[in-house]
């Protein structure tokens, strides 16, 4: 039985956006090697800390929204945890009535507050 994943993770900042590019590719293929779908990933960039984590004060966040099963989340933070690369991660199950739909982009409150007064 699958169900929907979020895994945000934050990588090291000193090194090269090409390594973090490889890290993320590497996350994305233990996903589908087990079997595994990709729902969406995002590379939000390098953000400061609220507090240092193995003494850094920046990092770099990657978030993964995936269907798998519980063997597969757990090989994911597996990799995660022995990746030199990954200073810290935080995998979230979601609700069994979660639906892809709920993707769509979201709508800033004026563009709607101007929809319903048309």
């Amino acid at each position: 039985m699958s169900s929907t994943y979020e895994t945000i993770f934050i990588v090291n900042p000193n090194i090269s956006d090409d390594d973090v590019n490889k890290t993320t590719e590497k996350m994305q293929e233990i996903v589908t090697r087990e079997g595994g779908e990709i729902i969406k990933t995002e590379n939000w960039g390098k953000k400061k800390l609220a507090y240092e984590v193995k003494k850094q004060k920046k990092g770099t966040y990657a978030y993964f929204l995936y269907e798998a099963g519980p063997n597969l989340v757990a090989e994911f933070e597996r990799n995660l945890r022995l990746s030199d690369a990954v200073l810290k991660f935080m995998t979230v199950r979601l609700e069994k009535d979660w639906h892809k739909a709920q993707l769509r982009p979201a709508v800033p409150a004026e563009a709607e507050a101007v929809a319903e007064e048309a």
